[in-house]
């Protein structure tokens, strides 16, 4: 089983609140970002997910590397990297391609909404903000 590795973006507005998207009809929130690709730095891949899907266009310098969490895959026997980057500022979203819907969401109030290793990530690490 290869590990998932994906690169996201943690924008948390309040002590419990981060931004989340879903895609699709996808019961589980995830971290807006995507899969890297094999010859991708993780920083590269979150820029291009972060365009195609909700048209927010980032330079290298604006992101800045927070933690790296290793959790169960939701729906899939397999684990999940994600490789965790915040950035200064953001601008209105755009949901577009596959992501349906964006916003934020209280992961202590709302927890069953929210895929696994982005729990693992928020019980870990905002958890101590």
């Amino acid at each position: 089983n290869r590990m998932i590795r994906c690169a996201c973006l943690v924008v948390a507005n309040s002590s419990a609140e981060i931004l989340l998207v879903r895609v699709r009809d996808n019961q589980k929130w995830y971290l807006p970002g995507g899969k890297i690709e094999a010859d991708e730095a993780p920083v590269e891949a979150l820029i291009r997910e972060l365009s195609e899907e909700l048209g927010l266009v980032l330079n290298i310098n604006e992101l800045s590397y927070l933690t790296t969490v290793i959790g169960p895959a939701y729906g899939v026997d397999n684990s999940v990297e994600l490789v965790c980057f915040t950035a200064q500022a953001i601008a209105t979203l755009q949901p577009q391609a596959e992501i349906s819907e964006v916003k934020f969401i209280n992961w202590q109030t709302h927890r069953e909404l929210i895929a696994p290793a982005v729990l693992k990530l928020c019980d870990t690490v905002l958890a101590q903000n």
